[in-house]
């Protein structure tokens, strides 16, 4: 364990929920996704064994596999979500499984293709699987304020120059990953609406979670960044990152549907998903669930919600169908 690590967690352990979700964060960063994440797997909810996932997907099953859209370290998020399908399974009667997606793939796809039934997605995932493969959205997550949006931020080091948008321009930028709303998305229309396009940045990349954005600038590799809110905030209480700016409110991720998923299937699930109490009955049983996009549970979503996110996508070229791949 190296020495900035060592010092970053002697900071962030003062803190309860915040330490620990941030521990996990910089553990993820220094350690790497587990080896689990690798390949296809399916997860069984009555013994959490792993499985290799289905070959084909097509076949005939009674399962409903969900994927999600990492978070955390692969197998923190699949002990936050096995609770959860274990209430769909006492609400209503079906059995369901985790899927998580392989590397070289994206849940959008999965979904599409139907080798996952429904899934924990963001709202540019949801974008990019409505527009390509006809995917709906039925629930939206509820933040701790009880609101069905979130934020995103721009973030550079505390010492840095950089005080508003305006100065990021011929800057370095990281971005998170490009399927990722707070992450990509609502960091480029923060950009555009100041008139710098990625045309106007020095050079950007791509991560893979919003931690890894977090590191890019924290190490002085990139001069400023887009990421979660949440997390920017934390980590700007610690003095490890300043805020440039935060978004407004977008409507925030939730649970969509692959289009050959009966109605009324859907309507039995999306009535237990509103019904679910992570504040009440069912927070006894749950794993973390505070880590979530979700942790105040589910509220009902449409897809006219989307219509300004999708306009912005839309100009940006990211609801585009890449072939082999959607990202």
């Amino acid at each position: 364990m190296n020495k900035t690590f060592e010092s970053l967690q002697k900071v962030i352990l003062k803190y309860s929920v915040k330490a620990i979700f941030l521990f996990v964060v910089l553990s993820t960063l220094l350690t790497g996704c587990s080896s689990q994440a690798e390949k296809a797997i399916d997860i069984d909810l009555d013994n959490r064994s792993y499985t290799e996932a289905r070959s084909n997907s097509q076949e005939v099953s009674d399962v409903i596999y969900l994927g999600f859209d990492r978070r955390l370290e692969t197998k923190e998020d699949v002990k936050m979500y096995v609770p959860l399908l274990n209430y769909l399974e006492k609400e209503t009667g079906y059995q369901f499984k985790v899927h998580v997606t392989p590397v070289n793939s994206s849940v959008v796809e999965e979904l599409g293709l139907e080798k996952i039934q429904m899934a924990a997605i963001g709202t540019l995932g949801y974008l990019q699987a409505s527009e390509n493969y006809d995917a709906i959205i039925t629930v939206k997550g509820l933040n701790m304020e009880d609101k069905d949006r979130y934020k995103a931020a721009i973030v550079t080091r505390p010492n840095s120059p950089i005080k508003t948008i305006s100065d990021i321009r011929g800057r370095s930028f990281a971005f998170g990953d490009p399927a990722s709303t707070q992450g990509h998305l609502i960091p480029r229309i923060m950009l555009s609406q100041k008139g710098i396009e990625i045309s106007s940045l020095k050079y950007f990349q791509n991560f893979a979670s919003h931690s890894e954005v977090a590191n890019a600038v924290m190490s002085g590799r990139f001069e400023a960044g887009g990421m979660q809110d949440t997390l920017a905030k934390a980590l700007e209480s610690e003095g490890l990152l300043k805020i440039v700016a935060v978004s407004e409110e977008y409507p925030s991720s939730g649970i969509a549907f692959s289009k050959g998923v009966n109605k009324d299937v859907i309507d039995r699930i999306t009535q237990a998903l509103v019904k679910f109490d992570p504040k009440g009955k069912e927070k006894a049983y749950l794993y973390h669930w505070e880590r979530s996009e979700m942790p105040h549970g589910f509220t009902y979503a449409n897809d006219q919600d989307y219509y300004e996110l999708r306009n912005w996508a839309d100009k940006f070229g990211l609801l585009k169908k890449v072939e082999g791949e959607i990202k």
